[in-house]
C-alpha cells in the first residue's frame, strides 16, 4: 500500500482510458506498477521465476529487455514485482506476437543466459484474458 505523500500524486494518473495501447504508470515513492490495457481479448505471458545468488549482469539485461519488448508490434505493457519469488506479467495483442518476441535475437540470448546464470527455476504460462476490471 502506498504511505507516501499524496500530494506526489498528481498528475501521475491522467490517462484516456479508451486508447487502444498501453500506459504503464509509476507511483513515486512506491513499488508499484499497473498496466492499462485494452479491452479484452488479449493475452498474458506470465514469467514466474527463482533468481540465483548475484547479478551476473542481470539488471542491464532486464532493462534492455524492457526496453526492448515496448518496441515490438503487439506489446500492450506489464506489471513485475520481485521478492523471493519474482512475477512478470507482459501483455500482447495476439500469440503471433509473443511468438515474435520469443524468437527475438536479443530475447533469445537473455533466455540462454537466464537458463544457464540467472534463475534457479522459471515458469511460463501463456494466458488469455477474456475479462478484466479495477479501480
Amino acid at each position: 500500500m502506498f504511505s507516501g505523500d499524496f500530494s506526489t500524486l498528481k498528475g501521475i494518473f491522467e490517462a484516456d482510458l479508451s486508447k487502444e495501447h498501453t500506459t504503464v504508470y509509476q507511483i513515486e515513492g512506491a513499488m508499484a506498477k499497473i498496466a492499462t490495457t485494452p479491452n479484452p481479448p488479449y493475452y498474458a505471458v506470465i514469467f514466474t521465476s527463482l533468481r540465483t545468488e548475484g547479478d551476473h549482469g542481470y539488471a542491464e539485461m532486464a532493462d534492455r529487455m524492457l526496453d526492448l519488448a515496448t518496441e515490438q508490434q503487439g506489446f500492450l505493457g506489464f506489471e513485475s514485482a520481485r521478492n523471493e519469488l519474482g512475477i512478470t506479467v507482459s501483455y500482447w495483442d495476439s500469440l503471433e506476437a509473443i511468438s515474435n518476441w520469443k524468437k527475438h535475437s536479443e530475447h533469445l540470448i537473455a533466455q540462454k543466459l537466464g537458463h544457464e546464470i540467472w534463475y534457479s527455476k522459471f515458469k511460463v504460462r501463456i494466458s488469455k484474458v477474456e475479462r478484466d476490471y479495477g479501480i
